[in-house]
């Protein structure tokens, strides 16, 4: 767990509508190796937990017959998009909204890092019933594009190193999880290929967390960051076209004892 404060920068209007617009649909992806490796079939009620913009709620709702779909930031709620057979409310993850034993299976997506991760699970394990699951993912780009192997370089030596991810917790903290009550955790990773162009590029970049703290900080602006962006990785994107990127998608698997 980081030694430095974490603060979720995930909390104003316009950074929630750069996530809303920005961010790829690996979801389903990510819940479909959840769901081999929990060996889980339809659940009854399942809750998502930071559910933001409400991409991992409609890819959970695949998987489910209702879902209550939480997250702690009020703006990105606002963004979300409605679901059916699905609700809304503003919650975070170490006090959750609903009653002992209540849900069948727990979803986070992209965010268990922001979290105190000890209260979290105590709150996961009180809310599931025994025997249920909980599958924590994330998404995660490293700049592997097809025929631009000098784009991971830019990413990681330039840009990053200017505008660097602030402080979190670890991703999923396995010693946090035994004691609460859930059983021996698995990991698998996995790729997936989206297609972006240019600017899809830069409005997913401009969607993380990094972007947001410089933003949000007065480094940059929006726009100029999107500017910059557009300038610097112009070289690798030749034409109007799309380029294929590879996205990993990191998956924890668990069940409530």
């Amino acid at each position: 767990m980081s030694r430095q404060p974490v603060s979720n920068p995930f909390t104003s209007d316009p950074v929630a509508r750069r996530y809303a617009d920005g961010r790829p649909f690996y979801h389903r992806s990510a819940l479909g190796l959840a769901s081999r490796q929990l060996g889980i079939g339809h659940a009854r009620l399942a809750i998502d937990v930071a559910c933001g913009t409400g991409l991992s709620t409609e890819a959970l709702l695949e998987l489910a017959d209702h879902v209550i779909a939480i997250d702690a930031s009020v703006a990105m709620l606002r963004a979300a998009r409605p679901q059916p057979r699905a609700r809304y409310l503003v919650a975070a993850a170490e006090r959750i909204p609903l009653g002992d034993a209540a849900a069948d299976l727990a979803t986070v997506g992209a965010a268990f890092h922001w979290f105190h991760q000890p209260r979290a699970f105590a709150e996961l394990a009180r809310v599931l019933r025994s025997g249920a699951g909980l599958a924590v993912y994330s998404d995660f780009f490293s700049g592997q594009v097809a025929g631009q192997p000098a784009l991971a370089s830019w990413l990681k030596d330039s840009y990053l190193a200017r505008y660097p991810t602030p402080a979190r917790h670890a991703y999923f903290d396995d010693a946090a999880a035994l004691p609460a009550g859930f059983s021996d955790v698995s990991y698998a990773e996995d790729d997936i290929h989206i297609p972006l162009t240019r600017a899809q590029l830069a409005d997913y970049l401009l969607s993380q967390s990094n972007a947001a703290a410089a933003i949000e900080a007065g480094t940059i602006s929006a726009d100029a960051l999107r500017s910059q962006i557009l300038d610097e990785t112009a070289a690798f994107f030749p034409g109007q076209g799309c380029a294929d990127a590879v996205f990993g998608i990191r998956v924890w698997t668990t069940v409530r004892a």
